[in-house]
């Protein structure tokens, strides 16, 4: 299929941001929150946000709350440069809902 026919991505699963957190000695940015609709997986990619232009790494799920709330869930994401990092902190913020294309399947 070539560009210019492909088809949009369908949504896969829905996220609600509710915190971010960067592990600096690692590379990883990881955004909290819940999972609105669909299955969040690893592999998934971002739609409609092309700042955040990496894979989920992993997916951490039934995480407690500090605040007491429903568990929530971890997506991790590994950042390339310093530069790449401030654009997602500058493009994810608490509250933002992130939207997630199906994984890519195997040939």
């Amino acid at each position: 299929m070539s560009a210019s026919t492909a088809q949009p991505l369908a949504a896969a699963s829905t996220f609600l941001v509710r915190g971010i957190l960067v592990l600096g000695t690692r590379s990883l940015f990881i955004v909290r929150g819940t999972v609105v609709s669909g299955i969040s997986r690893a592999g998934q990619r971002v739609v409609g946000l092309p700042a955040l232009d990496a894979p989920v790494l992993t997916v951490e799920s039934g995480l407690l709350d500090v605040t007491g709330g429903a568990p929530q869930t971890a997506l991790t994401f590994r950042y390339a440069s310093q530069a790449q990092l401030a654009r997602w902190r500058a493009s994810v913020a608490e509250g933002a809902l992130l939207t997630f294309a199906a994984p890519p399947t195997g040939p």
